[in-house]
C-alpha cells in the first residue's frame, strides 16, 4: 500500500510517497518540494493573500497528480501556522478542493508537534530520558519535551522564519537595530514557551524542518569546506551554529544565496531560522542537536499507518489496483459490518443467474462489485438521502484505475439502489452515454434486490438461484433461518428489474420451491447457481396452468 503525506507549511509545501512493508514501518519511494510561501504577507493581517492561495492550490494539484500516477493509495494532507491563523483560510481550502479534489485538514499547533515528535523518534534512538525536539517552520516554531520518558509536552510560538522575516527584517544585510528587535522578539517568545515546558535544562536536542537542515548544510560547508552528505543522524554543534549566526548577520542575501542547499526565498528568511535555533539551545544549555531526516509528512504516515493497521493488512493482500482502490474507499466510509460485502456477493450471484437477461459482460460485473461494495458509504454523512451522499462521494473519492465514465457508472448505481430510480429528469444521469445509462438501470436494478435480501443486516440469505418459465422469473432464496423480513425487503424492489426484463418476479424461499416440485410444470429455460437443470422426464409434464 502507497501513502503520499503532503504538508502545506507557510513557505513550502512538501509530499513524501511511502510504501508500507510491515506497519509501522515504510520506505520512501519518492519525495517532492516547492516554495510556495502561502504566509508571504498574510501574518500581520491574518489574511492569506490571493496570488499565494492560487500558486499553492496549483502546486497541490501538481503534487496529488504525481501521487494518483505513482499509484498512492492514499492521500493525506495537512495544513498548518499560515491558514490555521488566517479568517480566509476556509476560502484556500474551497480552492484546493476544487483544484486538487483534495481538501487539505488544518491542524492546531500541538497536533503538529506530537506528529513531528512521532517521525523524529522513527528517525533517530531518541533515548527515554530528557528530550527537545525543535522544528522551525515559516510561520511559527515547535517544541516539544519529555521529561523520565514520560508524556510530551507540546508549545508553539509564532517564531517561524518567514513570518520573522516579514515583520522584522527590511535591509539588506539587516540594519543593527533590526536584528536587536528581532532577538527580543524571540527571547520574550521563548520565555512564555518554556514557562510551558517546564524544566528542560541539559536537554539532548533533536530537530527537523527545512530551516534546520539549511542551517547544518551551511554551517557544515563553512567549518569544512565540503557538503553535507547525510543529513539524518548529523550532529551540529552550538558552537558551529554560533559562529554561523554571526556571519549571517552581516552577509548579505546574495552572499547567501551562494551557500549549499540555500535557494533564494531559503536565503532570504535564513538568518531568523538560526537565530531562533541557537536561542533555543543556549537556553537548554545543549552542546548540539541532532538532526532528523523525517518531519511531518513522515510523522503524518506513521500516524496514519498506526490507526488503520487492519485496513493495510487488508489492502495489502489485493492486487488488483481497482478493487484495491474501492476497498480503501469503504474503510474510509463504510459503515462498520459485513453487509456491504454480502450485499456484493447477493449482488454477483443475482448477476450470474440474469445473464442471459441482460447480456452485460464482465467489465459489468465488476463495476457492480464495485457500486454494491459502496453503495452504503454516503451513511457517513447521514442515513437521510444517504444513496445521494454516496453517490458524491464515490464521485469524488480519487477511484484509481477506472476512467471517469466508470466511475460515473458506479456512482450512479449506488445513488439508485434505494428507492430512486434512474431517470433522465436527473441530469447527471442524463448526461451518461445511452449504453452507459442502460448499464445503472440494469445493475441498480440487480443491486437494489440484493440489498432487500439483507434487510435485516443479519446475513440470512446465504444463495440465490433464479428459475424463468411462462414469463415469470423467480428467485429462490436460500435462508439459514426465518427471513420474512428480506422477502418482504426484497419484493420491494422488484419494480425496475420486470420493467428491464419484460418478466414478473417473485421471490421465494428454497423450502417453498421444494414444495412447489412436486407439482409438475413446464421445464425451466434455465436454472442457475449451478449447471443449467436437465428437463424433467416427458412423463412427468404438463401444460402450465
Amino acid at each position: 500500500m502507497r501513502i503520499a503525506a503532503i504538508d502545506i507549511g507557510s513557505n513550502s509545501i512538501h509530499m513524501v510517497i511511502a510504501s508500507a512493508t510491515r506497519p509501522p514501518d515504510f520506505e520512501v519511494v519518492d519525495r517532492e518540494r516547492e516554495v510556495v510561501q502561502i504566509g508571504r504577507g498574510s501574518f500581520a493581517a491574518r489574511r492569506l493573500r490571493r496570488d499565494a492561495m492560487k500558486r499553492t492550490a496549483a502546486a497541490l494539484r501538481r503534487f496529488t497528480q504525481l501521487a494518483r500516477r505513482m499509484g498512492a493509495d492514499k492521500i493525506v494532507c495537512t495544513a498548518t501556522a499560515a491558514v490555521r491563523e488566517s479568517s480566509n483560510g476556509g476560502e484556500f481550502l474551497q480552492m484546493c478542493r476544487e483544484s486538487a479534489g483534495v481538501t487539505p485538514r488544518v491542524i492546531p499547533a500541538a497536533e503538529e508537534g506530537r506528529i513531528i515528535d512521532i517521525a523524529i523518534r522513527a528517525a533517530l534512538r531518541v533515548p527515554p530520558e530528557d528530550a527537545l525536539v525543535v522544528d522551525i517552520g515559516g510561520g511559527s516554531t515547535q517544541l516539544v519535551a519529555r521529561h523520565d520518558g514520560g508524556p510530551p509536552r507540546v508549545a508553539s510560538a509564532p517564531l517561524g522564519a518567514l513570518r520573522l522575516t516579514e515583520t522584522f527584517l527590511e535591509h539588506d544585510p539587516p540594519a543593527p537595530r533590526e536584528v536587536t528587535r528581532l532577538r527580543r522578539e524571540i527571547r520574550e517568545q521563548l520565555d512564555g514557551v518554556f514557562e510551558r515546558l517546564g524544566k528542560v535544562k541539559r536537554s539532548l536536542v533533536y530537530g527537523s524542518s527545512g530551516s534546520v537542515h539549511a542551517l547544518a548544510h551551511a554551517a557544515h560547508w563553512m567549518d569544512t569546506g565540503e557538503r553535507l552528505r547525510q543529513v539524518n543522524g548529523h550532529v551540529l554543534e552550538t558552537a558551529s551554529l554560533r559562529r554561523l549566526t554571526r556571519r549571517l548577520t552581516s552577509m548579505p542575501r546574495a552572499q547567501r544565496e551562494r551557500l549549499p542547499e540555500v535557494d533564494a526565498l531559503r536565503a532570504e528568511i535564513i538568518l531568523p531560522g538560526a537565530m531562533v535555533l541557537l536561542e533555543v539551545l543556549e537556553r537548554v544549555e545543549a552542546d548540539s542537536i541532532v538532526l532528523s531526516d523525517f518531519g511531518l509528512r513522515e510523522g503524518l504516515v506513521l500516524d496514519w499507518l498506526a490507526n488503520h493497521r487492519q485496513e493495510v493488512s487488508t489492502l495489502e493482500q489485493v492486487v488488483d489496483l481497482r478493487m484495491r482502490s474501492v476497498l480503501a474507499l469503504l474503510a474510509k466510509f463504510g459503515p462498520e459490518g459485513p453487509h456491504a460485502r454480502h450485499v456484493a456477493e447477493l449482488s454477483l450471484s443475482l448477476f450470474d443467474a440474469l445473464a442471459p437477461e441482460h447480456g452485460i459482460g464482465r467489465e459489468g460485473r465488476e463495476l457492480l462489485h464495485y457500486a454494491a461494495l459502496l453503495h452504503d458509504v454516503g451513511s457517513a454523512i447521514g442515513y437521510d438521502g444517504h444513496a445521494q451522499h454516496s453517490y458524491y462521494i464515490i464521485e469524488h473519492g480519487n477511484l484509481r484505475g477506472l476512467s471517469e465514465e466508470e466511475v460515473q457508472v458506479i456512482a450512479h448505481v449506488a445513488r439508485y439502489h434505494g428507492k430512486g430510480r434512474p431517470r433522465k429528469r436527473d441530469d447527471s444521469f442524463a448526461r451518461l452515454p445511452k449504453s452507459a445509462r442502460t448499464l445503472v438501470q440494469w445493475l441498480a436494478a440487480i443491486l437494489r434486490i440484493a440489498e432487500g435480501l439483507d434487510r435485516s443486516h443479519y446475513q440470512l440469505i446465504r444463495g440465490v438461484r433464479v428459475v424463468r418459465r411462462s414469463g415469470t422469473l423467480t428467485l429462490f432464496a436460500r435462508a439459514q433461518r426465518d427471513a420474512q423480513l428480506e422477502l418482504w425487503g426484497a419484493r420491494r424492489r422488484t419494480e425496475e428489474l420486470e420493467r428491464l426484463s419484460g418478466a414478473r418476479v417473485r421471490i421465494m424461499l428454497e423450502a417453498r420451491a421444494e414444495r412447489a416440485a412436486a407439482r409438475p410444470a413446464e421445464p425451466p429455460l434455465r436454472v442457475v447457481n449451478g449447471s443449467p437443470a436437465a428437463p424433467a422426464p416427458a412423463a412427468a409434464r404438463r401444460a402450465p396452468r
